[in-house]
């Protein structure tokens, strides 16, 4: 068997998992398509997971297309993650550069630019500042590490909730950098995975991009963290741009509850893994469970409807408790 010199390659490897956003993804492929003067070869790496709104139809109706970007498609009979299906994907990877991709994400120009600054820092983990439609900041992508105080101010119903009206949101300001002007190169703890380039380097010295045991949330976290403890550095480019989704595509289209479940047995893995006072956070969990119900009739009920709140409050509360419980 020949072994590849991926040092010598000059392909950037992009991996994108869909799960039922057919509109999505086919724009971020049609902007990809449209990029010109790119340095690197592209090979495209779409993982289709058991897509069921007409993804895996336009995929196959549009293969012929996106030739230019070297399109190769996936189709998994069933949902098996996003950790599962980016590490799928990675298997078939010839490029030596690898750029993990929403599909809610449009491309421009900036990624010749995130390139360039890559293959002059072979050895960091670059992302760019995702915005919204209308240009501005989404500044709830990128993260500092995660920490009890973080996580309960900012993810649990009561902690959010004292952190909006006696903190002004001072937790989840400082949670996700929104209280700093950040430089064109910014060091940053957690980048989030939605643009998140590297080189194969990177990965083949942590092993492994996502651990399978974090399916869909937590992934990116954890991946940071043993980046964190293998010396690589997260790089943010402020000044290059991507515009995110951030949309009800893909995981967001599944069932709130189902959501609210998963997100909490990741986060209680996660706290475990990384040693962050699991029991303490599931006690807080649990807690915050039981006081989302009255503290949301109270809060809310005069305005939306004590009956309305409490159809909301009571599965999520469900799915938390279940969720922290079952981890």
């Amino acid at each position: 068997m020949v072994r590849f010199d991926w040092t010598n390659s000059k392909m950037l490897s992009i991996i994108i998992v869909a799960w039922n956003c057919q509109e999505e993804v086919m724009n971020c492929l049609r902007s990809l398509a449209e990029l010109r003067d790119l340095s690197l070869d592209l090979q495209t790496l779409v993982v289709d997971n058991g897509s069921e709104d007409g993804t895996r139809q336009s995929l196959e109706a549009s293969s012929s297309r996106f030739t230019n970007i070297g399109l190769e498609v996936t189709y998994n009979s069933r949902n098996v993650g996003l950790s599962s299906a980016t590490q799928q994907a990675y298997r078939k990877a010839h490029g030596s550069w690898i750029l993990l991709c929403n599909p809610d994400v449009t491309f421009n120009a900036n990624l010749g630019q995130m390139v360039a600054y890559g293959i002059s820092h072979p050895d960091e983990m670059i992302t760019a500042d995702m915005v919204n439609n209308d240009g501005t900041l989404q500044r709830v992508i990128h993260r500092r590490f995660a920490t009890i105080t973080r996580v309960f101010f900012d993810f649990a119903t009561v902690g959010t909730y004292l952190d909006e009206k006696f903190m002004n949101h001072l937790v989840r300001r400082n949670y996700s950098y929104q209280n700093e002007l950040l430089p064109s190169v910014a060091v940053i703890e957690q980048p989030g995975a939605s643009f998140l380039l590297f080189n194969r380097g990177v990965i083949e010295k942590l092993g492994f991009i996502f651990d399978l045991a974090l399916p869909v949330w937590w992934n990116d976290v954890d991946l940071a963290r043993r980046a964190e403890r293998a010396g690589i550095q997260r790089i943010l480019l402020s000044e290059v741009r991507v515009k995110h989704g951030l949309g009800r595509s893909g995981s967001k289209k599944m069932p709130s509850g189902t959501q609210w479940r998963i997100f909490c047995r990741s986060m209680l893995f996660y706290a475990r893994k990384w040693k962050m006072h699991p029991h303490l956070l599931q006690l807080l969990f649990c807690a915050d469970a039981i006081l989302t119900v009255p503290l949301s009739a109270i809060v809310q009920g005069r305005s939306h409807g004590i009956f309305r709140v409490l159809r909301r409050s009571i599965p999520r509360a469900a799915a938390q408790m279940s969720g922290v419980l079952g981890a």
